[in-house]
């Protein structure tokens, strides 16, 4: 072989791999914030907050909620799955209540532990111009977050914004726990630090990541996006519908509808969350990494968007991510450089150290802030050695698609949010019989649901929910197995219920009137849509 092939294919194997970190080593200083106005287009109470979660007892979600409400949005719509979690949810949101008064802060239920789910389900409550979404271990420290990310919706083509995304440093000193608790981070500050440079220079992002973002509700609030997000597969159609990626759906769905990207990063504009717990993170790992090869693909082969938006962002982020097997690559490089024409020892030395130093250009501003971490570098190069085979793993079994890191299944559906799979006739105006009625279909809508402990009337704790959207005239519904009063109100519909040692009590209010039933031996209470069957002896 021509020793000019190795020259060659050394040279352009160097720079494919190497060019992208060098020219963001400049662009990354070219980036600039969007400046918050004065006099801004949008504020606090242009915005609706949505937090999915499927584990309202976890200890970081009561310090999400105070983060979030401490920054006032006009409402937080909670999503949860499941009786139990539902009824968590709404005893550790009841202080918030009282002492946020101005902000709407709403419960509700998805028919299952899926995020994509959860988040279209709080959709239709949404009445503000913008929406923000925020995972349930994430918190905003500064008060003035929401201002800081509304800013770049002042150019009227943003439609999403992402944010600086940081992790909590747990640990300190030497320890295995610390080690982990550090790559975790450096994973965040990465991603931080290739968003500010791609954007500097095409105005191109890989994905918004899901941790919190903001965008224009009527992006959300498409049926189009609606239906296509909670239905999206992948690889012809064989494989889905997914439940991960869907930070990457959004920021893909946005590109291709025209809007452009916003990555905001300052002080104000900055997240924490808790990262790099071992073994968890490894399984978050494989996650991400099949999400990158599902996603990268969607990009170039099925959007095709990126090609004529964002042509450097096509070659520094989507196409390297498909060879950029660090063991295999930097092995290849130094082998390739000993057939070269002009190979020494010493070259081979430099190009060893400017590998190992390349790892740590895109968070030197992480070890700026700890210098004591520098202790893990050499670890930290070792795992990303070791991730090439997570991520060989993962193209290998690109196709699951389970969270990973959260085992949904073991939450459970909950049968109350769930389309009835019978349908009942139901009598309405005290006789005339019908079909299945409208209001089993009649969209829910919770606004309250508060615990009235020891209630004088009924002898034991008085669940209180209040709901909307009936707009028949129901005064009695009569199923195969009991009887539902409910009266009508202009507003909405007012019901009462109470469960105490298998005997279940129920008081439906209307206008100036009152209802009760009460039935013995309740075996089990089911609700199906607007209707409640009661399975008695």
């Amino acid at each position: 072989m021509p020793i000019i092939y190795p020259d060659f294919l050394f040279i352009f194997l160097f720079l494919f791999k190497y060019l992208r970190l060098i020219v963001h080593s400049f662009s990354v200083g070219l980036y600039k914030p969007a400046p918050v106005s004065a006099h801004p287009t949008f504020d606090r109470s242009d915005c609706t907050v949505i937090l999915p979660t499927v584990e309202p007892t976890n200890v970081y979600f009561k310090r999400c909620l105070r983060s979030v409400l401490a920054n006032n949005p006009r409402a937080l719509l909670i999503v949860t799955v499941g009786k139990e979690n539902f009824r968590h949810a709404e005893e550790v949101v009841a202080p918030f209540r009282k002492s946020h008064p101005k902000v709407t802060i709403q419960v509700t239920k998805a028919p299952k532990a899926n995020k994509r789910t959860q988040i279209v389900a709080a959709l239709p409550e949404v009445h503000t111009e913008i929406t923000v979404l925020v995972d349930d271990h994430v918190s905003w420290p500064s008060t003035n977050f929401l201002p800081a990310i509304l800013a770049p919706f002042e150019d009227d083509g943003v439609g999403i914004v992402g944010v600086n995304n940081s992790g909590r440093r747990l640990h300190n000193g030497f320890s295995f726990a610390g080690f982990w608790n550090m790559v975790g981070n450096l994973y965040l500050e990465r991603h931080n630090w290739d968003s500010k440079a791609t954007l500097a220079i095409d105005g191109g992002l890989y994905v918004v990541a899901g941790r919190t973002s903001a965008s224009r509700s009527s992006i959300l609030k498409d049926p189009k996006f609606s239906a296509e997000f909670v239905n999206e597969r992948f690889f012809f159609g064989l494989f889905g519908p997914l439940n991960a990626d869907d930070d990457n759906f959004v920021t893909r769905w946005a590109m291709k509808h025209g809007w452009k990207i916003w990555y905001q990063e300052s002080e104000d504009a900055r997240i924490e969350t808790t990262i790099g717990d071992y073994p968890k993170f490894l399984s978050q790992c494989l996650r991400w990494a099949r999400t990158t090869w599902r996603s990268n693909a969607a990009a170039l082969f099925t959007d095709r968007t990126v090609y004529r938006k964002h042509p450097w962002c096509t070659y520094a982020v989507y196409l390297v991510s498909f060879f950029n097997f660090a063991l295999a690559y930097d092995a290849g490089l130094i082998y390739l450089l000993g057939k070269t024409s002009f190979h020494s020892q010493a070259s081979v030395n430099a190009l060893l150290l400017w590998v190992c130093l390349a790892k740590l250009v895109k968070v030197r501003s992480y070890f700026y802030k700890y210098p004591s971490d520098l202790v893990y570098a050499p670890a930290y190069i070792a795992f990303i050695y070791y991730h090439c085979f997570i991520k060989l793993w993962a193209g290998l079994t690109f196709w699951e698609t389970s969270w990973g890191s959260r085992p949904l299944h073991t939450y459970g559906d909950d049968i109350d949010a769930r389309e009835p799979k019978q349908s009942y006739p139901v009598t309405n105006k005290l006789g005339s019989m019908k079909p299945k009625s409208s209001i089993l279909h009649t969209k829910t809508e919770v606004k309250k649901r508060v615990t009235i402990p020891q209630h004088p009337k009924l002898g034991g704790d008085m669940d209180i929910e209040e709901t909307q959207g009936y707009e028949e005239d129901m005064e009695l519904s009569q199923g195969p197995n009991g009887t539902q009063v409910v009266l009508p109100n202009a507003s909405g519909t007012k019901r009462w219920f109470w469960e105490k040692q298998g005997r279940m009590g129920m008081l439906a209010t209307g206008v100036g009137e009152a209802t009760m039933q009460v039935t013995s031996k309740v075996e089990k209470q089911v609700r199906m849509g607007g209707l409640v069957r009661s399975k008695t002896d």
